[in-house]
């Protein structure tokens, strides 16, 4: 399955806060304290190696869900919103959360899937 397309989770697991995006030094940054959910177009497998490299492997990247490319923006957008009921936004990024509730935002993620009737495969370890 890490060669398809859909939802994951990344989260850092060191304290000392880093850039969202080391290439362009963003202002935003995290820690092991805030998460990521987010959509790969590509897969699971080339969407980590970013995320390893950008964090210097002090990442955890899970990925939830596979799910066909053309509703990913659309499941995308419905998901972030109702994270967004719960939990604020750290800095200005779209898809980083202040929280390390992996478990809360994958029953939240899950409940969105179902209201919304999209077809999706589990991974194992969720």
């Amino acid at each position: 399955m890490w060669n398809q397309t859909g939802i994951y989770i990344a989260r850092p697991t060191s304290a000392v806060l880093k850039s969202i995006y080391r290439a362009k030094n963003y202002k935003t940054k995290v820690n092991n304290e805030h998460l990521k959910i987010g959509i790969t177009k590509d897969s699971f497998q080339s969407r980590s190696k970013c995320y390893y490299d950008n964090f210097d492997n002090e990442v955890e990247f899970i990925p939830l869900v596979a799910i066909n490319r053309d509703v990913l923006k659309e499941v995308e957008a419905k998901v972030l919103a109702q994270i967004k009921i719960e939990f604020n936004r750290v800095g200005r990024a779209r898809e980083w959360f202040d929280t390390n509730d992996k478990n809360r935002i994958i029953s939240i993620l899950m409940s969105t899937l179902e209201e919304e009737n999209v077809e999706y495969d589990i991974f194992d370890k969720v």
